[in-house]
């Protein structure tokens, strides 16, 4: 289970949408997809300025899946199928937000050798075959270049699992605007922070999932790493250890905050991090009562 609030038209944001047209006027519908679970958000949206979008359904349904695998269970495709049925031809905005279980994570040094687009390409998937073993899988990679001089920071997802996602879709046409791992929803919504309370960009930015961590470092705007840790119920422990290395191997990142989703009612307090410090990411909009209460179970 992913441990992230969903944050409508924050986390998501409107440039990343494929149809942008349907993000700015249309409702959400959000499949959020773990080994354990297909979540499904409908969030309406706010028209008038000042309102908050309402969530208007929440269900979920438990998939038989193990933390290990590659690829979302076979109880998925049914599962999705008995979900988007009833909505089949209906105007949503689709966002499928895929556990970073299924993701592949990766920081590039900048080359000033690589240039053309090609070169691009054969670099980026050669970091990637460096840093991960041969799984069978072909993976589509997303870059997100940085200025000049700074890394690049790159995602990759399995190919097959897009293919089948983008079939069940346009089955029920039902075509998705953003199709992303969690991680990125959440740096959006740490990126909104920041500007809101007036931080600089540097900081940790973390997702919390039930069996896993991924954390992200980003000091002056530049991505310097990203990781993906295993852990358990002793997560917040992991998260202090893998700091404690830090500071010692990079003693600038010290001082740089942690963005967690939710800390306080994740049971973090200033006490329990210490000496580091950790600012609480909260839905910037607010949810309604229905959605506060969908939001207290603590899902994307």
């Amino acid at each position: 289970m992913l441990q992230r609030f969903p944050d409508p038209g924050v986390d998501c944001r409107v440039a990343d949408s494929r149809r942008w047209w349907q993000a700015l006027t249309a409702p959400e519908l959000r499949l959020v997809i773990t080994c354990d679970a297909l979540e499904v958000f409908q969030f309406q949206r706010a028209w008038l300025p000042g309102r908050r979008p309402q969530m208007i359904g929440h269900q979920r349904h438990t998939l038989p899946g193990s933390t290990q695998d590659i690829l979302p269970p076979k109880a998925l495709w049914q599962t999705l199928h008995d979900v988007l049925a009833p909505l089949a031809g209906q105007r949503w905005h689709v966002v499928v937000v895929l556990s970073n279980q299924y993701a592949r994570w990766l920081v590039l040094p900048w080359q000033a050798e690589v240039r053309t687009q090609a070169d691009k390409a054969a670099y980026y998937l050669h970091g990637l075959q460096q840093a991960f073993t041969s799984d069978g899988q072909d993976w589509q990679i997303r870059a997100q270049p940085g200025a000049y001089g700074q890394h690049t920071l790159l995602n990759a997802l399995p190919a097959a699992l897009l293919e089948k996602l983008q079939a069940a879709l346009a089955k029920h046409r039902l075509p998705p605007g953003i199709i992303t791992p969690a991680w990125a929803l959440a740096a959006n919504q740490a990126l909104h922070t920041m500007r809101q309370q007036g931080f600089s960009a540097n900081g940790w930015i973390v997702c919390r999932e039930s069996s896993h961590l991924t954390v992200a470092c980003l000091m002056q705007g530049d991505w310097l790493q990203i990781r993906q840790l295993p852990v358990d119920e002793q997560w917040r422990l992991t998260l202090m250890q893998l700091l404690s290395r830090e500071q010692v191997i990079h003693p600038e990142r010290a001082a740089l905050p942690i963005f967690l989703s939710q800390a306080e009612s994740s049971g973090v307090t200033r006490q329990s991090m210490q000496p580091f410090q950790v600012v609480d990411v909260q839905p910037s909009h607010g949810l309604d009562k229905p959605s506060r209460q969908v939001a207290e179970r603590r899902v994307a």
